[in-house]
């Protein structure tokens, strides 16, 4: 069977390439055509520009590499073990974008709604990466929030610390995602580059720092600017994932969580379970489940983040304007349907 997959080829180069993929399905295993896929502009936009081979550890990224872990399609097959789906389901899954894939689907192959627009819901995929921030928190009503970062992730964590009933905070200095945030009725947000954030956060706060700071942007300068803002007893969650090296001193951070017993929270969703296990209150399946229906049901606000709508064959203009144009580009999906005929 021919596919069309998005690969980048070297850094800072995107292309679309035919490949050939074998007709034998695993136990395991949905192959699924393509609908939609969206763009993780964080961590795509890293093997894209090679920042992921710069991380520390468990970085990688060697050229040619597949891309993209949010993909929604129909069924068409399924292997012997699969029972989350069937042939017909729109299912969202973990796959790479393609136009034809073989989903993981006893990891993660979910059956969604057939009447919901396949550009909002594929979103869903972005905000399963932020409710690990919620789940890892201790966040109750009328608890204060500070989210730093407005791209996708920090978005919709924002909107879902919102729901939760937390005073939420947004940072961000670009104009374009102050603007989407506010149209996503994210009620404070701010510009550091306009306002002294410390001094914005201590008097919101009568000088006692957040409850709950998130860096949603994965800077480890930012983390530490996270950490000073956080209050006694308070946590600061790393629902970003930091890559770029960074030299600074770390000591007034690391004193200020010692002395003030400040949590520090690693919130990658990686980490949680895949399907209900016992001792486990949340799991990936049960969290999807929640995101997909409060997007139909416009609960969670999608609309204003997608910047770019596009056929796969553009892909290059996609990375190269999510990465370098962040004053145009926020966030794209790619319709899969621009390729047939």
């Amino acid at each position: 069977m021919k596919t069309h997959q998005i690969t980048f080829t070297e850094k800072n180069r995107a292309e679309l390439l035919e490949t050939e993929i074998d007709d034998q399905l695993a136990p395991n295993q949905a192959l699924v055509k393509g609908e939609h896929s969206v763009v993780s502009a964080g961590t795509e936009g890293a093997g894209y520009t090679g920042l992921v081979q710069e991380m520390p550890f468990g970085g990688g990224g060697a050229y040619p590499m597949t891309t993209g872990y949010g993909h929604l399609g129909e069924v068409l097959e399924i292997g012997s073990a699969v029972s989350m789906c069937k042939p017909g389901d729109r299912v969202l899954s973990f796959s790479n974008h393609g136009s034809l894939v073989k989903a993981d689907a006893a990891r993660f192959a979910l059956p969604t709604p057939k009447d919901a627009a396949g550009e909002k819901i594929v979103y869903a995929r972005m905000a399963g990466v932020s409710i690990t921030a919620l789940r890892s928190s201790s966040v109750q009503p009328g608890d204060t929030v500070l989210v730093i970062g407005m791209g996708l992730v920090g978005n919709f964590a924002a909107q879902l610390f919102q729901m939760a009933g937390a005073e939420v905070l947004a940072s961000e200095i670009s104009p374009l995602r102050i603007e989407k945030a506010k149209a996503c009725n994210i009620k404070r947000v701010v510009n550091p580059n306009e306002v002294d954030l410390h001094e914005y956060v201590m008097d919101w706060t009568s000088g006692q720092g957040v409850h709950t700071a998130v860096e949603a942007i994965g800077v480890s300068e930012l983390v530490a600017e996270a950490v000073m803002l956080t209050r006694r007893y308070g946590e600061t969650i790393l629902l970003g994932s930091p890559r770029a090296k960074a030299v600074f001193d770390a000591t007034p951070m690391l004193l200020r969580i010692h002395l003030e017993a400040i949590r520090m929270i690693g919130s990658l969703e990686w980490r949680w379970p895949p399907h209900e296990v016992e001792r486990a209150k949340y799991n990936t399946a049960d969290n999807y489940r929640q995101l997909v229906d409060w997007i139909a049901d416009d609960r969670i606000i999608v609309d204003p983040l997608r910047t770019h709508t596009a056929s796969p064959a553009d892909c290059q203009e996609i990375y190269s304007g999510l990465t370098t144009k962040r004053g145009e580009y926020l966030s794209a999906v790619f319709d899969w349907s621009r390729l047939e005929g």
